[in-house]
């Protein structure tokens, strides 16, 4: 049994349509995108539509992700401190995002947390976004034991997580657990798409991550034909950086402006200018 799972394309058609074709040229038996397909990138609407698509026609599945949560959060009624006053500028890219997915928020909001898969000798692949505790509790490879099995509890035979952009395997017990990494918004200085396909044969799962070069430009032109870097705020410039890079910036930004910017001790764009100032994007 051969299943591709891919996660984390965040809003980028060029990354996601390399990994569609890598996965359909090595025909599994099944494919997960295990969340994160829209936002913080330029193309939400066409990878969703792309995926969706999939699903009518090849059985993919899809799981949720916390940046479908995200943009799912300007649909409802009641207020959200996150898109209130500073807030709402500093979120601003999921609000476009929301806009570029018109008429697609109930398929959102239908997206199951988790995916099971049954091996022929009965043993379990299990795929959350994050972990069964939330799809924001991530899990690193560097993590305590006694952490990482609260976060995959009840242990499967294959546990297969997302979110951090991170791909690794590890065992834990008997348990095989995979990070698929991301397929759209990479980090830690590697700037290739990655997934991962995970395989039972003969009673034994075994992982490999997949990483693929894509065409770079092609998201670099759509990052601005889009309109994401003029319509979603001085955000934009970190995110944008952030991918170009492959090197994660926004929870160092948060980490040292969050608070200022909350409290108006600083502007949101100056902010922004004096981080990249300092980082120049390493």
């Amino acid at each position: 049994m051969k299943i591709a799972i891919l996660s984390d394309v965040h809003g980028n058609l060029a990354a996601l349509q390399t990994v569609t074709d890598h996965i359909e040229a090595w025909g599994p038996d099944a494919v997960l995108v295990n969340g994160d397909v829209v936002n913080r990138g330029p193309d939400s609407r066409r990878c969703w539509d792309l995926v969706a698509a999939k699903r009518e026609t090849a059985g993919w599945q899809i799981n949720r992700g916390n940046h479908e949560d995200y943009v799912l959060k300007h649909t409802r009624p009641e207020p959200d401190p996150e898109h209130q006053g500073i807030q709402a500028e500093i979120n601003r890219n999921s609000r476009w995002t929301c806009a570029q997915l018109d008429g697609r928020m109930q398929e959102l909001a239908a997206l199951p947390d988790t995916a099971v898969f049954t091996a022929p000798d009965g043993s379990e692949l299990h795929a959350w976004h994050a972990s069964v505790r939330g799809n924001q509790d991530g899990i690193f490879l560097g993590s305590g034991d006694g952490v990482v099995r609260a976060q995959i509890a009840p242990a499967p035979a294959v546990f297969v997580t997302s979110h951090i952009h991170f791909a690794y395997t590890r065992r834990l017990d008997e348990t095989l657990i995979v990070n698929t990494g991301s397929a759209g918004q990479h980090c830690y200085g590697d700037t290739r798409a990655s997934y991962a396909q995970v395989v039972w044969r003969n009673g034994v799962w075994r992982a490999e991550i997949i990483r693929l070069p894509y065409d770079m430009a092609a998201t670099e032109r759509a990052y601005f034909d889009s309109g994401f870097m003029e319509e979603t705020g001085p955000m934009a410039q970190l995110i944008f950086r952030e991918w170009k890079t492959a090197v994660p910036l926004l929870p160092a930004w948060r980490s040292q402006y969050f608070q200022a910017v909350l409290s108006g001790e600083i502007e949101l764009e100056a902010s922004v200018q004096a981080f990249l100032a300092v980082n120049n994007g390493k």
